[in-house]
C-alpha cells in the first residue's frame, strides 16, 4: 500500500490531525507526518508540540501518495494554504487520483484555491464557506463552480472527503479508513476503539 501524507503547520488543530493518524496507523497504513513549518517539531492550535516525521519537501521523494490529510485549526490551515510545497504535493496527489482529506477550515482555506472544490459537496466548519472570497480570490466563483456546501459532519465525494470541524474528528477518520482501506478494516477498528461512529 502506498503512504499517507498528513500535513502539520503551526497552529493545527490537533484532534484532527492526530486522529487520523492514529486511525490509520491502527489499521495499517503507512502514515508520514509532513512539517510546513521549517522545523519537525510543530505546535498545535492549543499548544501541543507534535514532532513531524519529515519536513513537507522531504515528502515529495513519496512518488504516489495514497492519501493527502490536511487538518484545519488557525492559523494551521493557513499556514499550510501559504506553504508552496504542501499546496504542490496536494494538487499532484489529486492529479495522480489520490484522495485528499481535509477538515474545518481546510477545505475552504486550502482546497478552494486548488479548485478542488469544483463540482463537489463537502463540509467544513460552519459559516466558513462565506469566506471563499477571501481564502479562494476574486476568481472564487469560478474556483468553486457546481460546488455544494452540506451540513453533514462527515462527506465523500469521489476522491474527497471532508469534515466539519474538531468534533468530526473520529468519524472522519474512520471514512478516510473505510475509503482507503475497506468497509470491513473500517469496521474491526470501530468496534476495537469501542466507536458510536
Amino acid at each position: 500500500m502506498n503512504e499517507a501524507i498528513v500535513f502539520l503547520a503551526d497552529g493545527f488543530e490537533e484532534i484532527e490531525a492526530l486522529t487520523p493518524v492514529d486511525y490509520l496507523r491502527r489499521a495499517g497504513v503507512k502514515v508520514i507526518t509532513a512539517s510546513c513549518s521549517g522545523a519537525l517539531m510543530v505546535k498545535g492550535a492549543h499548544g501541543v508540540p507534535v514532532q513531524a516525521d519529515m519536513l513537507v519537501d522531504e515528502a515529495f521523494a513519496v512518488p504516489r501518495p495514497e492519501l493527502v490529510v490536511i487538518p484545519g485549526g488557525m492559523p494551521g490551515a493557513a499556514n499550510i494554504a501559504s506553504c508552496e510545497q504542501a499546496l504542490a504535493l496536494i494538487q499532484r496527489t489529486h492529479e495522480q487520483g489520490g484522495v485528499i482529506a481535509a477538515i474545518c477550515a481546510s477545505p475552504v482555506v486550502v482546497l478552494a484555491k486548488l479548485k478542488l472544490l469544483a463540482g463537489k459537496r463537502y463540509t467544513c466548519y460552519p459559516g466558513m464557506e462565506a469566506a471563499l472570497e477571501q481564502w479562494a480570490g476574486t476568481d472564487w466563483q469560478a474556483l468553486t463552480a457546481g460546488s455544494s456546501k452540506v451540513s453533514e459532519r462527515v462527506v465523500t465525494d469521489g476522491k474527497l472527503i471532508t469534515g466539519c470541524g474538531p468534533g468530526a474528528a473520529e468519524e472522519f477518520a474512520l471514512e478516510i479508513v473505510r475509503v482507503i482501506a475497506g468497509e470491513r478494516v473500517r469496521g474491526e477498528l470501530a468496534g476495537a476503539c469501542c466507536s458510536r461512529a
